[in-house]
């Protein structure tokens, strides 16, 4: 399947195929870096500009009409909770009910589930909500550029897929994963195979990105050429570690905030817990070194990416991995 991961900056892909007993192999992964007029706060504002950006990539790198899609929407709801068991129809009126009770206003809402578990208590189940017009929008978009949408899901649901594809022996383990993307980061506590707790929060690369715009008045064409050479350890760019240096601070007080949460609610053991970096910030040195040094959990990357003998750095790509896994 040709997974597909929608963010604010960019348009990221992974074609896979899966093999026995659940491997897959990774064919080909790709990004498409979006116009900045695209999206707003999550919303999409021009989407006859991403429907023709859409239409022109695909036709240039000859990609599969059919995708599984992962995107971000502001108003999205992915929880764990437990009710009593019922029939499906009544289960999805009460999952129905419970999201309609965190996405105020909203009528029309989209909803999926997964029963985590079944005991005496009930059901443990993981649902995500969306508007509906959020989905709708950006299948249209799709749509109209000749790309059939078979799945949509939350990205924070792709992103764990993608994860623990490539740590299985981090299945039944307890780790925290922060996802550093360009307008915004995720922080999420998985514990005993299911999701217990997740969040995102607006700290994103694009801090970095304005300071070397205002500090040192660089062009969109010269901050992208030091962001790539920043991520390489031997190469960083001075004005890089400046940036860097000057915007973290609030990145790392969110996550000791997020960490002493998990710490208190969820009895998160954190001198041996492991801490996974995933997104755009996870290749930026400079930046994880700050993670590295700040934050009091075993950090550390996922392992790379296997295109044929080639090895890239698969934290960019974990969530098209994730959705290119969908069945």
């Amino acid at each position: 399947m040709l997974g597909i991961d929608l963010g604010d900056y960019s348009l990221k892909y992974c074609l896979s195929q899966k093999r026995k007993e659940n491997r897959f192999e990774v064919l080909r992964v790709g990004e498409l870096v979006l116009p900045g007029e695209i999206f707003l706060e999550g919303e999409i504002k021009s989407k006859n500009i991403l429907t023709e950006n859409l239409r022109l990539f695909w036709r240039r790198n000859r990609l599969p009409k059919e995708v599984a899609l992962a995107f971000y929407h502001p108003q999205m709801v992915l929880q764990t909770i437990t009710l009593p068991e019922m029939p499906e129809v009544e289960l999805e009126n009460a999952i129905r009910w419970e999201a309609s009770s965190i996405i105020v206003g909203e009528d029309n809402l989209q909803v999926g589930w997964q029963i985590l578990k079944k005991d005496e208590k009930g059901l443990e189940i993981l649902f995500s909500a969306f508007p509906t017009i959020a989905v709708n929008t950006c299948v249209d978009s799709f749509l109209k550029a000749g790309i059939k949408v078979e799945a949509v899901e939350p990205q924070s649901l792709s992103l764990l897929r993608g994860v623990l594809s490539m740590e299985d022996s981090l299945l039944q383990s307890s780790f925290v994963l922060l996802d550093v993307g360009f307008q915004k980061s995720m922080i999420t506590y998985f514990s005993g195979g299911k999701l217990v707790f997740s969040r995102y929060f607006t700290w994103g690369l694009k801090r970095v990105w304005n300071a070397l715009k205002e500090k040192f008045n660089l062009l969109p064409v010269e901050i992208m050429e030091i962001m790539n050479r920043g991520r390489n350890e031997t190469d960083v760019p001075y004005q890089l570690e400046e940036a860097v240096r000057d915007v973290s601070q609030d990145l790392i007080v969110e996550l000791r905030r997020s960490i002493a949460f998990f710490q208190s609610e969820f009895k998160l053991d954190t001198e041996n817990g492991r801490c996974l970096l995933t997104g755009g910030g996870a290749g930026i040195y400079p930046l994880r070194r700050e993670i590295l040094q700040n934050v009091v959990l075993n950090c550390q990357e996922v392992k790379p990416l296997s295109l044929g003998r080639e090895k890239i750095p698969s934290g960019r790509f974990l969530t098209a991995v994730g959705v290119s896994l969908w069945s």
